[in-house]
């Protein structure tokens, strides 16, 4: 059963009672749904893109990677409209990447590397099993770009246009070469393998006609800062021994969609799921059966599920039942009660 399956039945078996509630509906299930469909989908939606390009002879050329982040704003597609750059937020007094590589991928709550202000457009990033990726956009086309503190640790990772590359291609040496794959009807995968500073291993791969995007992905990629990986929400209490163990969060459709996955944990089994999903298309629950600190909120009679209502257009959730283990209601209360979740989450300059 797919992430989108499991999403439905759990939202169908908590309105069995009454009427099924279309707009959660929507809002749950379809944006996590597509927020980990697209980031497993994403290299066949680029590969289509780029075939679609070619056939209609238009070449694959240089690229410009965007503007400031400043900018707010870049063009997209006509038909699209516009399309809102996000980057996450800084984590201040937190050191980046090139001063201290052991932090790579050990707190998934943050992001130890950037790209520069003229940099590629995020379409989401995360933090899991001691890799921080990004999937990035560079003139049409996804690539993702990983970080480590090991090569072990990016050897047992496949996400997005690299889980496409057969194994002995993706867990070669970190030289800087650039291998070539097959890739699909006739667009090539180039991945290339390099250590940006001592101590840090990246990998970027991309569906192209030609490699130069990995090029300018690298030259583009700082290391000096870090930045918040919650992007427009902030768990600022967790229960006791707890921490974030993972982080996804997708950008892709913004200014109408973001959505924001944390797991919290004390072992390696995941305990806590807190998840925030905007949808402009929506509307928010707006009557509870319950409250956490005064607030109102959502219980599910069968236990496992809390809301958190009065957020426009968003959904801010916590899954503590099966198959989560270790916390309780209360622990889910809490940690609901005290997040802290950004006032325009279709503004990522109020993040």
């Amino acid at each position: 059963m797919t992430d989108l399956d499991q999403r439905i039945v759990h939202t169908l078996r908590e309105r069995a009672e009454g009427a099924v509630d279309t707009d959660r509906l929507m809002a749950g299930a379809v944006n996590r749904g597509r927020a980990r469909v697209r980031r497993r989908r994403a290299t066949a939606g680029a590969a289509l893109s780029v075939v679609a390009l070619l056939g209609v002879g238009v070449a694959v050329g240089s690229v410009h990677l965007g503007g400031s982040e400043q900018d707010g704003v870049v063009p997209a597609d006509q038909a699209a409209g516009v399309v809102v750059r996000a980057v996450p937020p800084r984590a201040d007094g937190v050191p980046g990447a090139a001063a201290r590589p052991d932090l790579v991928g050990a707190d998934a709550g943050v992001l130890h590397f950037g790209f520069a202000p003229s940099g590629p457009r995020y379409l989401n990033w995360s933090v899991q099993d001691g890799v921080e990726r990004a999937e990035l956009d560079v003139g049409g086309r996804t690539i993702t770009l990983e970080l480590a503190a090991s090569a072990d640790a990016l050897h047992r990772s496949a996400q997005g246009v690299t889980g496409m590359v057969p194994e002995s291609l993706r867990n070669g040496a970190f030289d800087g070469s650039v291998t070539r794959d097959e890739g699909l009807n006739g667009v090539p995968i180039w991945l290339r393998r390099w250590q940006p500073v001592p101590g840090v291993y990246a990998r970027a791969s991309v569906l192209a006609k030609e490699q130069r995007d990995l090029f300018d992905v690298a030259a583009a990629l700082r290391l000096n800062e870090a930045y918040q990986c919650g992007g427009p929400l902030r768990l600022s209490a967790l229960p006791a021994g707890a921490r974030i163990t993972g982080c996804e969060v997708s950008t892709e459709r913004l200014p109408t969609e973001v959505t924001v996955v944390l797991t919290v944990a004390r072992t390696t089994v995941p305990g806590l799921q807190v998840e925030l999903g905007y949808a402009a298309v929506t509307e928010s629950r707006t009557k509870g059966n319950w409250t956490i600190d005064g607030i109102p909120a959502y219980r599910q009679p069968q236990g496992g599920y809390l809301e958190l209502l009065g957020f426009p257009k968003a959904h801010l959730t916590a899954n503590f039942g099966s198959p989560y283990q270790g916390f309780t209601e209360a622990d889910a209360a809490a940690v609901l009660g005290a997040a802290q979740v950004a006032e325009h989450l279709d503004q990522p300059a109020t993040w």
